[in-house]
């Protein structure tokens, strides 16, 4: 897999009721008002969706089908978030990559690029927290027990009123850790809200937060705004 010129990389756009950003986009993909034949989801794409919960596939079923319908025309690679998960089954004809299986490389023009939701390098706590959350038996014991989707509505409403932008302190001895974690020419990152670019680094905006999506046109990386 290479980067197309004109790729479009989507991070963080957390969707929900409340936060719309990344209908609109898909749709300007959708109209070819933004002209791409290739997508990145970097992850978080969805304030939450994992395929056994079946409150967050139905309130999400609009963007999925429209994610589903671009993929019959446009090459797409969704690294899973720790937002949403366990997505194959939703997105069947997608290339879908599990925390796993990150980061993704692609090897283009020389250079080792690897891309990533940004989750991954973390304390042994975080791990196994995410574990547990990412767990299919856990995951549809809840859905089984969520009678009137209380707890899928509570866990909406928890997430909706989250405060998620923020400015990170010393955000670039933070970028130097994470070059030093890849040991790779160029880092693609989502998770972080930061809307940051380098020639090693990058941790693409949030969708949500900034109104802005990366785009690579001629060999070159770059934001564009909403």
């Amino acid at each position: 897999m290479l980067i197309q010129n004109n790729a479009i990389f989507i991070a963080d756009s957390h969707y929900n009721k409340a936060r719309t950003q990344l209908h609109e986009l898909l749709l300007n993909i959708k109209t070819c008002k933004i002209e791409t034949k290739q997508i990145f989801f970097m992850g978080d794409i969805f304030d939450f969706l994992t395929s056994e919960l079946d409150y967050f596939k139905c309130i999400n079923y609009q963007i999925t089908s429209l994610i589903n319908e671009l993929a019959l025309s446009h090459e797409i690679l969704y690294l899973e978030g720790n937002h949403d998960y366990n997505l194959q089954e939703i997105f069947p004809t997608i290339n879908v990559i599990k925390r796993e299986n990150q980061p993704f490389l692609i090897e283009q023009n020389n250079q080792n690029i690897v891309l990533s939701h940004g989750d991954i390098f973390t304390p042994v706590g975080y791990n196994i927290y995410t574990a547990i959350i990412r767990n299919s038996n856990f995951l549809k014991f809840l859905n089984f027990f969520d009678k009137d989707n209380f707890i899928t509505k509570f866990t909406e409403e928890k997430l909706m009123n989250k405060k998620i932008c923020f400015k990170q302190n010393n955000f670039l001895g933070f970028v130097h850790d994470r070059i030093n974690y890849y040991q790779a020419d160029l880092i693609i990152e989502g998770h972080f809200h930061q809307g940051y670019i380098s020639d090693k680094y990058i941790n693409v905006p949030s969708l949500a937060c900034d109104n802005r999506y990366m785009i690579y046109q001629n060999n070159q990386f770059s934001f564009n705004t909403l």
